[in-house]
């Protein structure tokens, strides 16, 4: 693997997180808003995951292999709690 091939693979690695990320605070937002509106099991939920999301977006900096999919379980988790409401 030659430097630019490295570099391109980083910078996919890059813009992939970012879209993982904006996809995640949209979805958090949008979970947020129908919280306002939800029932305490959704909200004992949220409490559970809430902090989880948090770590995720911190270890996203760190641009691995290992965030990205953190990153992916994280969306596939909040997708599910927005379904729910």
């Amino acid at each position: 693997m030659n430097h630019e091939t490295t570099n391109r693979t980083a910078a996919e690695l890059k813009e992939e997180l970012k879209k993982g990320l904006e996809h995640l605070r949209t979805l958090r937002d949008e979970v947020r808003v129908r919280l306002h509106l939800a029932g305490m099991d959704a909200r004992d939920e949220w409490n559970k995951l809430e902090p989880h999301l948090f770590d995720v977006e911190q270890a996203a900096h760190e641009a691995t292999e290992a965030s990205r999919r953190a990153v992916a379980e994280a969306v596939e988790r909040l997708k599910k709690l927005r379904q729910s409401l």
